[in-house]
């Protein structure tokens, strides 16, 4: 979890930018996911604001204002000197810390977010265990740009008594996230899952795929080159992270290694996917001179789509368990295997043919739950593309799905015994409705 921290000193403009639009149209759902009892009569119960802003500031103020009354008027770190040279009232007394959540790590709901932001709270000093001491909100509006899932807690720094000392804030909101990290149930489990199938990526990556994806649906009356910056970049903000090809992506890597014996067979199940795959040579190793597979140390994973996308990841953006080095550690070792996976990643490289042509993935036995998926998602496909045709149409939809089925035969390596099951599925299927894409890849033609 990461906190970011800033300081202010305008309770009213803060609190209207929260339960606004922000400021690319990116906030969806402004609800309150918890506050003080002193500001928990200026909200109804959806969460919104029943007071206006300029109300809910004076709310906000009134231990402030106490602390005007007494000559007390900044916080200690703004009391006077190079803080505070005009010796203005009331200076950074505004305490704004968004806790968010890493982008593809998971989703929290409201109440565990309540209960996050009064664990974190109590930790930093600021309240007793009822979550009392300090007035303060916590505002949510859905996923951030980058696609976290987040919260805003903003926190009027004047107490009862005197004022809440922010000083080390940030150190201490570092350990408070750590230690939360460590001892909350519902965070161990995001970092249990992000450790077992965590995907990388930048902002700069998620922002092409964004635009790249909302060209792609926008379907307004409005041509697209003649909207404007700020609306274009309010349909970019609604295309979620984890709609990327990349998680798919990922998905499939993961599940070819770990259904995988040897790196060789591991090759072959990536390039049956539809995917391809390159490996990255140790330094001052050609390719003339690739003789043994130790001289391998990394791979890269590429994915085309039928309608122009193209997506390109490293080992090291699967997951720290998907590097070579210790998928290896999973995998048989011996000479054998290591002239296998030579020969693999040549034809790899060389965009040929698999080296071996009956490896262990040809063999029902060794079928996944991720092969059975695709299976099945292929003949409902077959099965659709029939039982929408008319005459003419129809028998040549037939002769094609005959065709298809006969390459997904000899792909998974299946023979007419192994593939009746899945052919009576495809005759009754065929006055089935669509299931869908089974793996989720957008654009896969």
């Amino acid at each position: 979890m990461m906190p970011n921290i800033t300081r202010g000193s305008d309770p009213k403009g803060l609190l209207r930018y929260l339960f606004g639009k922000g400021r690319h149209n990116e906030h969806r759902d402004q609800h309150l996911v918890g506050a003080s009892r002193d500001m928990q009569e200026g909200f109804g119960c959806d969460g919104r604001p029943t007071k206006p802003f300029s109300e809910l500031a004076v709310m906000f103020d009134r231990r402030y204002r106490d602390r005007l009354a007494d000559g007390r008027t900044c916080p200690p770190d703004r009391r006077g000197g190079k803080n505070n040279p005009d010796r203005l009232d009331g200076l950074d007394r505004v305490w704004h810390c968004s806790l968010a959540i890493r982008a593809g790590e998971g989703i929290l709901t409201d109440a565990q977010w309540e209960s996050i932001v009064r664990d974190f709270l109590q930790r930093m000093g600021m309240t007793d265990e009822d979550g009392e001491g300090v007035t303060w909100v916590a505002v949510r509006h859905g996923l951030s740009r980058n696609g976290n899932d987040h919260v805003h807690l903003v926190v009027q720094l004047a107490k009862d008594d005197g004022w809440f000392n922010p000083f080390n804030d940030r150190r201490k909101a570092q350990r408070a996230c750590r230690a939360m990290e460590r001892e909350r149930d519902e965070l161990v489990e995001l970092g249990a899952v992000l450790d077992r199938d965590h995907i990388r990526y930048s902002y700069r990556e998620w922002r092409e795929w964004a635009e790249w994806k909302a060209r792609q649906d926008y379907q307004g009356p409005t041509p697209w080159e003649d909207l404007s910056q700020d609306e274009r970049f309010g349909l970019c903000t609604r295309v979620m992270t984890d709609t990327m090809p990349r998680y798919a992506i990922g998905r499939i890597v993961r599940a070819c290694a770990k259904a995988s014996r040897s790196e060789d067979e591991f090759i072959r199940r990536v390039r049956r996917e539809g995917l391809s795959i390159d490996p990255r040579l140790r330094k001052g190793v050609g390719k003339g001179a690739f003789t043994d597979r130790s001289q391998v140390v990394g791979y890269t994973v590429t994915w085309r789509s039928a309608d122009g996308w193209r997506e390109r990841l490293n080992a090291t953006d699967l997951g720290p368990d998907m590097r070579l080095r210790e998928l290896r550690k999973t995998w048989s070792d011996n000479p054998n295997d290591s002239n296998l996976a030579v020969a693999e990643w040549r034809a790899a490289m060389e965009n040929r043919r698999p080296a071996m042509h009956q490896g262990r993935e040809r063999h029902l036995d060794a079928l996944t739950t991720h092969d059975m998926s695709v299976l099945v998602d292929k003949a409902w496909r077959i099965a659709r593309s029939i039982d929408t045709a008319d005459g003419q149409e129809r028998d040549r939809a037939i002769i094609a799905g005959l065709r298809e089925f006969d390459r997904i035969l000899d792909r998974y390596g299946l023979d007419g015994s192994d593939a009746w099951p899945m052919a009576m599925g495809l005759e009754q299927g065929i006055r089935t409705p669509d299931s869908g894409n089974t793996l989720g890849m957008p654009g896969r033609g």
